[in-house]
């Protein structure tokens, strides 16, 4: 059984579940044991999700979750997960996915992303390439059926 953790900018919370989804339903089907491990976005908060986090951090209840949410996913997910997956929609990822990208590379983790590009900065007009998350990236993974097909 293999076990992927999911790290995402929680602006494609949606976006990502049904990604997840759609493995989690194409392993199944298969008869495939798969683990998804999400990442635990305050669901409650979803007015949030879009905003640049440095507003997100200007709301009290954000920013008390906050750190205890990354941190929970690196100790409890990104650790004990086998392969990583940085859904990385038009190639934004966030400073805490960068962060969970370095935990999973010096753990040795397989790093897979949605996509080529890891664009860093203010979401979606003020972004920048960022290379050295980019190296970390094994390799670029489109589909859930393709992800599939790495995982077996």
């Amino acid at each position: 059984m293999k076990s992927i953790v999911f790290c995402s900018s929680q602006r494609f919370a949606k976006e990502l579940h049904q990604f997840m989804e759609e493995l989690g339903r194409l392993a199944k089907e298969k008869g495939i044991r798969l683990t998804i491990l999400h990442p635990e976005f305050a669901m409650d908060q979803h007015q949030l999700h879009h905003l640049p986090e440095k507003e997100r951090l200007a709301h009290p209840i954000y920013r008390a979750e906050v750190a205890a949410r990354v941190y929970d996913h690196l100790f409890r997910k990104v650790k004990v997960a086998d392969v990583c997956f940085v859904y990385n929609k038009n190639g934004y990822i966030g400073v805490n996915v960068a962060g969970e990208l370095f935990a999973a590379a010096i753990l040795g983790k397989m790093i897979y992303a949605l996509e080529d590009k890891t664009l860093m900065g203010h979401y979606p007009e003020d972004l920048y390439e960022e290379p050295s998350v980019k190296k970390l990236v094994h390799e670029i993974v489109s589909t859930p059926e393709d992800l599939l097909s790495r995982l077996i």
